[in-house]
């Protein structure tokens, strides 16, 4: 028999997010030949928004609580986005029913 462990959000392992030492060489990113690796810097040479790409994005279920019409535009696109995802999910597993 084959067993599958669903986990939630909230049971996954939460690892901090921590910033490099500043001059750290960045793994994945040296792949140009005869150039040295990119390396890490300092929080304040890097713009102010890079930090909202490590905060978790808005769920569909938390969305749903919101009033979507006051609700910033990002919020609402993210909706539209996660209601367009489900609506196709639904449509594929009733196409692959029959």
């Amino acid at each position: 028999p084959i067993t599958f462990v669903i986990r939630t959000l909230s049971t996954l392992p939460t690892k901090p997010l921590s910033a490099m030492k500043p001059g750290t060489p960045i793994a994945g990113l040296d792949f140009l030949k005869n150039v040295d690796p990119p390396v890490s810097k300092g929080r304040s040479e890097y713009p102010e928004w890079i930090a909202d790409l490590a905060k978790p994005m808005a769920t569909l279920a938390k969305l749903r609580k919101m009033n979507i019409q006051e609700a910033e535009g990002k919020d609402q696109m993210r909706y539209l986005k996660l209601l367009r995802r489900r609506y196709i999910k639904e449509k594929n597993s009733d196409a692959g029913m029959r």
